[in-house]
């Protein structure tokens, strides 16, 4: 059989084939869809069904999905020029290991990118007999020097004679959100094929455009059985094309399309598709009479000697008796060939991916074959531009629906299109005894991350104009680890961060790197950024200098937000709400404001004047009140809060700082408040006047960008007034260029009843108490399957909700060695890898 490419000329989104027929091309973007969301999917593939149909009058039509450059350079390089100044150096370094380490695990990172393409020619679009008398001879013309090898000679007006054809179909294409694809884009799709699996096959920055060099590629199917050898200026590689030869009877659900896609290598998708006519000589009625007929003459056979009929020839009776009601009423059906494409740079490395496949799609009731012998021939027949033609094997006869249960054009990635990776997209179901870079290198899907982008509400696709972070779950799944990973790739950004580090662990941990000689050889970038921008801040209250520098009335310049604050701090400390304690709380919101006029003369005051205030009252109730007041806090951390405005209140000015208060004893998050110990009730004061802090922090100047991580922010949620601090926090938000990251242990701490300072992000770890909250929060349906697919979340993992409003499974991982060690919050024993080691 002898073969040729269909490539005439490009004309825009047209194509001009050898046979003189004219194809458009579109492309869609592909749907964000995961298994999760059951109703989200249905709806997918109804829309999918009701644009299929709509393609019935024009016959002929190819779908393919396509691997293409990721362009991951040109992004990081884009995303490089956000660093900040005095971070380039470490920033450009992460960017080029970033490139590095991806490189070498994937040589190309690549998106798909879906295509539809329409047969124009078998319609007019004519409004004329004269116009249509010209369309009627350009079609034998066409059709008779074809058969000749000779081309119509073709100009402009040649190829707008189809454009209000073309015209209609993008109308439909827009039902997807299609586009049409521009003339290079047409150029690339033709030349694909020609040069998959070599490097430049994902780029469209090309320049050839005629025919031949498009397709200067050498075909040798001998090398090796199975497989073909592509040999061209551009390299070499191996392809395998294989078609879809079987499915199950009933092809619902089985997603094919979608679920090689998790796969971590390229998969391609191809298909070509025939409208048949229902009725007439070449009809399908016609040849379900004729199949009826043999299938009734073998029942008859079978009977007459004595068996019973086979389940496979019930089958077909059913099946041809819906074909038949189909018809009938008049249901479209398409004769389709589909098949999927892979691609290795060696003959072993083609053929572990075929094996891969084949047993990925059997997993789904679907059969893939290898086609062997006729590599060649499937080459040239998903060509661009050639329809589908009279071969018999593989085809398949199913109605729209049919092609739509493959769940065509959709992804699952989730992340920001730029930045610096901080995991990635988990498809793995068994993860037992891998370690996290054995999972990441199971993925092609990076999940990046860009802190500058949270305010930006400029951004097309971007549900979420909240800046705010929140990671949830229990203690032990890796939330502080999450946490101080976003924290450091943000504060390389513009602008300064603060972490207020109540364990006060980080500080000792990233000294304990920056200071080995080991990494200070290997990465000095990072080591030097650290030395010089990275500042801890540990209050002692035992330090005279430390006294008051929480005080409200050192360190709030607003007299509103001050006096809040110090009746917050005294109405946590003393329970003033009995009806014997009135005349004391009257005494303490009189001796606020008595104070604070005395700060609005220009003098120095903190809270024990306050307490004074109260000291001198004529009542006992009172005096006794402020006398049990005053010994609460003297001695205690609360000196740090409580003072008589001898030191100036916390102001920082660095670049990074790292908060600590030496003495914190935070309770356990299940602990009622009630049982706090009078330690822990001091220790979540002092948090609430941190918070109130770090929301000055962040409102202290517009045009600055600031970045605060809050760790074991759950504290706020035990009292009415830590809940108001840390909805005053959530709400600097945007107008400010500040990014509150929270960590907390339950993901309805991330609700509101309004919007207002919502969360853009949510990082959600699984809690076996709240799985039907996390599922509602994050937007999924809560289903016995969706609970067990959270039940079941591998260590290190978690679901990411993205400011796109996508939810996917993620692994947490950090490549960068340096700050994976400065990340840890426990140190690891040699008994700890033993026991790893003989593990099940």
């Amino acid at each position: 059989m002898k073969f040729k490419q269909p490539f005439h000329k490009v004309y825009h989104n047209l194509l001009l084939t050898t046979e003189n027929e004219v194809w458009a091309y579109f492309t869609c973007p592909s749907d964000y869809v995961i298994g999760q969301n059951k109703e989200v999917q249905e709806k997918h593939k109804q829309k999918w069904n009701q644009f299929l149909q709509s393609l019935r009058r024009f016959e002929d039509f190819e779908l393919f999905l396509n691997p293409h450059s990721y362009n991951l350079g040109e992004r990081l390089t884009a995303f490089s020029e956000n660093f900040d100044e005095q971070a380039k150096l470490m920033g450009d370094s992460l960017v080029d290991r970033t490139l590095s380490e991806l490189e070498n695990q994937l040589r190309v990172l690549t998106t798909e990118k879906f295509y539809i393409g329409v047969k124009l020619s078998s319609l007019s679009s004519a409004t004329t007999v004269k116009g249509k008398a010209m369309e009627v001879v350009d079609y034998y013309a066409g059709k008779l020097l074809s058969l000749n090898h000779y081309h119509l000679t073709v100009d402009e007006d040649f190829f707008k004679r189809y454009r209000s054809i073309e015209s209609e179909i993008f109308q439909l294409v827009g039902t997807i959100n299609g586009r049409r694809l521009t003339e290079q884009e047409v150029l690339q799709a033709c030349r694909y094929p020609y040069v998959r699996g070599m490097k430049t096959s994902f780029d469209l920055d090309f320049v050839e455009n005629s025919s031949y060099s498009l397709t200067d590629t050498i075909l040798d199917p001998t090398e090796e059985q199975g497989l073909l050898k592509l040999r061209s200026s551009e390299g070499t590689s191996y392809i395998a094309l294989l078609p879809i030869h079987k499915f199950a009877p009933n092809l619902a659900f089985n997603h094919i399309a979608e679920v090689v896609q998790s796969l971590p290598f390229p998969v391609e998708f191809r298909l070509k598709g025939h409208f048949e006519p229902l009725k007439g000589g070449r009809g399908l009625k016609g040849k379900s009479s004729r199949a009826a007929k043999r299938l009734k003459n073998s029942a008859k056979e079978t009977v007459s000697m004595g068996d019973s009929e086979m389940k496979s020839s019930r089958f077909n009776r059913y099946a041809l008796t819906d074909l038949n009601n189909k018809i009938d009423l008049r249901v479209p059906v398409i004769k389709w060939l589909g098949l999927f494409g892979v691609f290795g740079q060696t003959p072993e490395e083609c053929r572990s991916r075929i094996r891969t496949i084949i047993s990925l799609c059997q997993s789904r009731n679907v059969e893939i074959v290898k086609g062997l012998a006729d590599q060649v021939f499937l080459f040239h027949q998903f060509l661009a531009g050639n329809k589908l033609g009279p071969e018999k094997n593989w085809l398949h006869y199913t109605t729209v629906e049919g092609i739509s249960e493959m769940l065509l054009s959709v992804e699952n990635r989730i992340g920001d299109n730029v930045g610096i990776p901080i995991g990635i997209v988990s498809e793995l179901k068994n993860t037992r005894n891998l370690t996290p870079k054995e999972v990441a290198k199971t993925s092609r899907k990076p999940i990046f991350f860009n802190p500058s982008i949270g305010n930006q509400n400029d951004i097309a696709d971007k549900k979420a104009n909240s800046p705010h972070i929140a990671i949830t779950g229990p203690t032990g799944n890796g939330k502080s680890y999450l946490a101080k990973f976003i924290f450091f790739l943000s504060v390389l950004m513009n602008g300064k961060g603060l972490y207020v580090d109540p364990k006060s662990e980080f500080f000792d941990w990233i000294m304990e790197v920056i200071n080995h000689p080991l990494y200070q050889e290997k990465y000095p970038d990072t080591c030097a950024f650290i030395q010089q921008h990275f500042h801890q801040v540990r209050l002692d209250p035992n330090k005279t200098s430390n006294k008051g520098v929480l005080d409200p009335f050192c360190f709030i310049p607003n007299r509103v937000a001050a006096k809040d604050m110090a009746q917050d701090l005294f109405e946590e400390l003393y329970d003033f709400t009995s009806a014997r304690e009135k005349k004391s709380r009257l005494a303490m919101l009189e001796g606020i404001e008595t104070v604070l006029k005395r700060r609005d003369q220009g003098e120095r005051i903190g809270l024990l004047h306050v307490v004074d205030f109260m000291l001198e009252s004529t009542h006992e109730e009172v005096r006794d009140t402020a006398s049990l007041i005053k010994k609460s806090v003297q001695g205690s951390i609360l000196e740090l809060a409580f003072s008589y405005g001898e030191n100036e209140g916390l102001n920082l000015t660095n670049k990074v700082t790292i908060l600590e208060v030496l003495g914190l004893e935070m309770p356990r998050a299940e602990t009622l408040s009630s049982d706090y110990s009078a330690t822990q009730r001091k220790s979540v004061m002092l948090m609430m006047s941190i918070g109130k802090f770090c929301e000055l922090f962040g409102l202290r100047d517009r045009e600055e960008s600031t970045v605060v991580l809050f760790d074991e922010s759950w504290i706020f949620n035990s009292s009415k007034n830590g809940r108001a601090i840390i909805k005053s926090m959530r709400r600097v938000g945007r107008s400010f260029n500040n990014t509150l990251i929270i960590v907390t242990q339950s993901v309805k701490d991330t609700a509101e009843e309004d919007d207002t300072g919502n969360f853009g992000r949510i990082f959600a770890y699984d809690d076996k108490d709240e799985r039907e909250d996390i599922l509602h929060h994050l937007g999924l349906e809560i289903t016995n399957e969706n609970i067990e697919w959270l039940k079941n979340l591998p260590k290190y993992h978690c679901l990411y909700l993205d400011l796109r409003g996508h939810v996917g499974k993620m692994l947490v991982y950090c490549p960068y060695e340096e700050i994976h060690q400065m990340l840890q919050t426990v140190k690891k024993n040699t008994s700890a890898d033993v026991e790893t080691t003989f593990s099940g």
